[in-house]
């Protein structure tokens, strides 16, 4: 009987762990890899590490900039796993099959900091929807070495990114999950002209003025089951209420790790798309 307990424990142990580190075990999909080619660039002393590719390139009009921020699992430093995330698939063949002209880039934070400057905790599932029960694997968060925004450098590396390359300014959208939907929250709160749309999936605003936000097309996903789910339910009403242009998609029944791989949807990136300045 003591033996079945240990083996039990040592199988829940592992199952709580498959689904803590659910975003951050998707493998590179073949043909992703060879699509994005390994970049980097500088900013100051500080280098940008990021991955391209070029949707298109046979089009005549200016390009689309599309950029994809990603969640927590997708630090590093190898400029290579933060592919791994359904989301960039999701939107590489929705460009691809709507034939939409776009550079398509994907940077990496390193591991010691956060798109925002706030390190990253454990999902807080919701039982009834209201409140937010204990969290799944503790209520500690991570320590960060650097608690710098890392959107503070990737901002002028857009700009720079922008200016050399012949990209339709009214056509530059800005998507991420988790991490990266704080870090998308945190970028057009910053840059309130910059982007033509945005697509937070499964990220909370921690600003407190909403008045920036106002001028960027949002369309923010974000799960019934999540603990941000309120929160970002509440910013996206006040947005709409102030005249703004603001989507709000529930994923319903869904989790954390389960709305962020589900957000990009055809249907969603439709409504994206559909924005232009």
């Amino acid at each position: 009987m003591k033996k079945l307990s240990i083996i039990l424990f040592f199988i829940l142990i592992g199952t709580l762990c498959n689904l803590g580190y659910a975003q951050r075990n998707h493998s590179v999909p073949k043909e992703i890899k060879e699509a994005f080619t390994a970049k980097t660039d500088t900013v100051g002393s500080h280098i940008i590490q990021y991955r391209e590719t070029l949707i298109s390139p046979e089009a005549s009009d200016s390009a689309a900039l599309v950029i994809f921020l990603h969640s927590a699992g997708g630090r590093g430093d190898d400029n290579l796993s933060h592919l791994g995330m359904p989301a960039v698939k999701d939107i590489y063949d929705y460009l691809k099959q709507h034939n939409i002209h776009a550079y398509f880039i994907a940077p990496q934070c390193p591991r010691t900091a956060s798109w925002n400057g706030v390190a990253p905790g454990g999902d807080r599932p919701r039982g009834d929807g209201s409140s937010p029960h204990r969290p799944l694997f503790g209520d500690r968060k991570e320590k960060l070495e650097d608690s710098t925004p890392y959107v503070e450098y990737l901002t002028p590396f857009l700009r720079q990114y922008v200016a050399g390359r012949p990209i339709c300014k009214s056509k530059i959208y800005i998507l991420g999950a988790s991490m990266g939907a704080a870090g998308v929250w945190e970028l057009i709160a910053n840059n309130p002209e910059f982007f033509t749309a945005a697509m937070p999936a499964s990220g909370a605003y921690r600003g407190k003025n909403l008045t920036p936000l106002k001028y960027t097309p949002i369309v923010c996903t974000t799960g019934t089951e999540e603990n941000s789910y309120n929160k970002n339910k509440r910013v996206m009403e006040k947005l709409q209420n102030a005249g703004a242009d603001a989507t709000f998609i529930p994923l319903n029944g869904m989790r954390h790790i389960d709305a962020c791989n589900r957000a990009f949807s055809s249907q969603n990136l439709d409504i994206l798309f559909s924005k232009h300045r």
